[in-house]
């Protein structure tokens, strides 16, 4: 499911960037570009609408910032090297189609509002396997115990941050955090580690880049 769902916003994405590559975004996040510094980033991200939610700091537990990229209605920020990496996500579903877009419009709307659906889709999954789990002691045991469950936690917003974890037996690995946020805004957070187990080295590793979000600047 985690992957399925990356699939499709890496897809939105390039579809997004064959369209609509030189388009420019409205003003804002001024705060963020010149904490960032503005000539590190690619001009398309300078005033990008969405860089005031994303992180400021250069290194997030000890990976370096290696890429941050931004398409009209979504922004990314990968920190490592490819093996180890981990790159953060941020669509907005609402964000207005550039008017260059001519006939493609219809096709860049629908992209948008499939990828934040299928955040959305993957939140209320996680979710619903962590209630099924919690209300039946025989499930909870299936899947390992507590420390298999997957973890739900509150965006400041008030919606839920998940992370999918599998059971114990498939080896407990750790999915991606998912987000749908606002009604209209899809977080992903994705780590390359295939040695991380669990719920509690879930939290551990996705904590410093969720605190170094700044979802509160979303409208």
């Amino acid at each position: 499911m985690f992957r399925h769902t990356a699939a499709v916003l890496t897809v939105a994405s390039v579809v997004i960037l064959t369209a609509c590559s030189n388009a420019e975004a409205p003003p804002s996040a001024e705060a963020g570009a010149s904490a960032l510094s503005k000539a590190a980033l690619p001009s398309e991200c300078v005033d990008h609408p969405l860089l005031a939610a994303m992180p400021t700091v250069q290194t997030i537990a000890s990976k370096p910032l290696t890429e941050v990229e931004c398409q009209p209605f979504s922004i990314s920020m990968t920190y490592g090297e490819p093996g180890t990496s981990a790159e953060i996500l941020l669509i907005d579903s609402k964000a207005p189609v550039p008017e260059e877009s001519g006939p493609m419009s219809g096709l860049l709307a629908a992209a948008q509002e499939t990828a934040f659906k299928s955040v959305g889709a993957g939140v209320e999954m996680t979710k619903g396997l962590r209630e099924a789990a919690l209300s039946s002691p025989p499930a909870l045991a299936s899947i390992g115990g507590e420390d298999y469950l997957p973890v739900v936690m509150d965006a400041p917003s008030g919606e839920p941050i998940v992370i999918g974890v599998e059971p114990k037996d498939s080896g407990g690995r750790v999915g991606s955090v998912m987000s749908a946020l606002k009604g209209r805004y899809g977080l992903t957070i994705h780590i390359e580690q295939d040695a991380l187990s669990g719920a509690a080295a879930a939290r551990t590793a996705y904590q410093p880049y969720l605190s170094a979000m700044r979802l509160n600047a979303l409208p």
